[in-house]
């Protein structure tokens, strides 16, 4: 795993990555997260590693691992987190994870349109309007208000 000018923090973390994927080899996987993580720690980095502890039976130390992996996240890496939670059908915890993210981006439209798709996934009307009104309310580029929109209507027939 040597290339031309060395194997750098990418190649350990893809190397990781592909053997969880593959659900293979995880111990030599825990090993290049963690050269990953020693040469670049970044959500991208702590993250592989947690899912690899998980995929383990480490559970304990992967939630601590990831919560210090959402505390050096961007929007756009919390925002992907939350909605992996609510394609896994585990919604109480994408919602937790997007009320996160507009915490922490209080004034991203995108935040608060991806809490109110938590929201409507619970069909918690109340809130994911509350949400969706929010997002529209701070200017949105032309795609998240579509979406917006498009959950605002489909609350409404509700």
């Amino acid at each position: 795993m040597k290339g031309p000018t060395g194997f750098n923090f990418q190649g350990y973390a893809s190397a990781a990555n592909y053997a969880l994927q593959n659900n293979t080899n995880l111990d030599q996987a825990l090993i290049w997260a963690d050269k990953a993580m020693t040469m670049n720690k970044t959500f991208a980095t702590e993250s592989i590693k947690a899912n690899i502890l998980t995929a383990l039976g480490k559970k304990d130390e992967a939630d601590k691992l990831m919560a210090d992996a959402l505390s050096i996240a961007n929007e756009a890496q919390i925002n992907q987190y939350g909605y992996n939670f609510l394609l896994a059908g585990n919604t109480d915890k994408a919602i937790e994870v997007f009320v996160l993210n507009t915490k922490r981006y209080p004034t991203s439209p995108n935040a608060w349109d991806s809490l109110g798709e938590g929201y409507f996934n619970k069909k918690d009307k109340k809130n994911a309007t509350a949400s969706f009104k929010k997002a529209l309310s701070l200017n949105p580029p032309a795609n998240v208000k579509a979406n917006s929109e498009k959950f605002m209507q489909q609350l409404a027939s509700m």
